[in-house]
């Protein structure tokens, strides 16, 4: 039987400064698709990027198959994908261009990369613009190249920062069916803001909040503990029987209000609960 690849991560911190970003953060990690959510400067990127080895932290390791990153930097790198938030390429050159660039900074062969780079352009939509240059592109043909090159060295472990951010809805449809098809035996782990993007694909979802790691759970665990009512009642009767109720939206209809919220008192009418709700019971 094949070893199951283990991403673990001990006690991590950092600092900027007197800003905690990232605050005694640990998790354990198996092969699937890792949703990373919570509000922006929560150190959601923080984490990615020492996870990355783009920055240090202050304290704790980072184990890939019991073996500290921190020791064997260069060997995680070769097995590690990463996208990061910010766009950074080089404007002159072409897609393709681009990919040969970065595949060489991955060591990986020129023979080998002509195939690897064609592949990974078909999978996400660039082929047919290949010899077009970096600086005539949309911001989606951007996140797409970005997208290309995490997946150069087909790797283990997937590291990917609002990887949708400038896509239109139908891109977003096709990355999310990407990485659904390339995330088997892979470690990935999807930040964004975009809730729909994760919802259908994450296997567990990672709630952060003020640089800790609030909750690793299934979906389905996270749905099944968030309560959600719709009531055409008055909202302060409402708040009379459960002072720490959350409102999620309130709707007009007719002369009426109805009001869907979040309660851990037993309400009439409990309606399905969905990831957005989940997502305002944790961090709203």
């Amino acid at each position: 039987m094949d070893k199951v690849n283990r991403l673990k991560v001990q006690n991590l911190s950092k600092k900027y400064g007197n800003v905690l970003a990232l605050n005694n953060v640990s998790f354990d990690l198996e092969p699937g698709i890792y949703a990373l959510l919570g509000h922006n400067g929560a150190g959601k990127t923080t984490l990615l990027n020492i996870l990355a080895t783009v920055i240090e932290s202050d304290s704790g390791s980072i184990f890939f198959n019991d073996e500290v990153i921190e020791e064997s930097r260069q060997s995680f790198r070769s097995i590690l994908g990463y996208m990061p938030q910010q766009q950074q390429l080089l404007p002159y050159l072409s897609i393709e261009s681009f990919l040969y660039y970065l595949a060489s900074m991955k060591d990986i062969n020129h023979k080998q990369a002509k195939g690897v780079i064609e592949s990974v352009l078909k999978e996400v939509h660039l082929y047919e613009i290949r010899n077009r240059s970096l600086s005539t592109l949309s911001g989606g043909m951007k996140q797409r190249v970005l997208i290309a090159q995490a997946l150069l060295n087909n790797p283990k472990v997937l590291l990917l920062d609002e990887p949708t951010a400038g896509l239109d809805p139908v891109e977003r449809r096709s990355f999310r069916e990407l990485i659904a098809r390339i995330s088997e035996h892979k470690i990935v782990i999807l930040a964004t803001h975009v809730i729909s993007d994760v919802e259908w694909i994450a296997n567990e979802i990672m709630i952060m909040r003020n640089g800790q790691i609030l909750t690793i759970s299934t979906q389905a665990d996270l749905l099944e503990k968030t309560k959600v009512f719709e009531s055409f009642d008055n909202l302060d009767k409402l708040i009379e029987v459960d002072s720490n109720m959350k409102v999620v939206n309130q709707i007009r209809i007719r002369n009426s209000i109805k009001t869907r919220f979040i309660s851990r008192h037993p309400f009439d009418n409990q309606v399905s609960t969905s990831l957005d709700d989940v997502y305002l019971d944790w961090l709203g």
